[in-house]
């Protein structure tokens, strides 16, 4: 008998462990259905982030050369308004001279006239 309750026991024992087993393997089932639809929806996430991360490198090297783009034009208006600004002096330049050959024709004359008033009036006393 006591061969057959240890036999018994024993068929108890690993029916149990199948049970248990087999409830193991359900359950592990549905958590790897959980772990699956979870990884499922980290590679999309990181899909969407690859996507936006191209996106914003994309952006990025446009908004660069729409800067070195501004960089050259503003280069370009600071060398014109150089040359205008030197243009201008130039101009002034010349109109300086002119005004002051004209400055000093304008004095020759004036002594000019006051040393022929003396003389008129030294002839006439008046």
């Amino acid at each position: 008998m006591k061969g057959i309750n240890i036999s018994n026991i024993l068929q108890i024992v690993a029916l149990l462990f199948l049970i248990i087993i087999g409830y193991m393997i359900f359950d592990s089932g549905s958590q790897w259905k959980f772990i699956k639809s979870e990884l499922e929806k980290t590679r999309q996430q990181l899909e969407l982030s690859k996507d936006t991360l191209a996106k914003t490198k994309a952006n990025l090297k446009l908004s660069m050369e729409d800067l070195n783009k501004m960089n050259l034009q503003k280069n370009i208006i600071k060398g014109e308004r150089d040359s205008l600004l030197l243009h201008f002096k130039r101009k002034n330049a010349k109109d300086w001279e002119s005004l002051q050959g004209i400055k000093d024709s304008i004095s020759d004359i004036t002594i000019e006239l006051n040393t022929n008033r003396s003389l008129l009036d030294s002839l006439f006393g008046l």
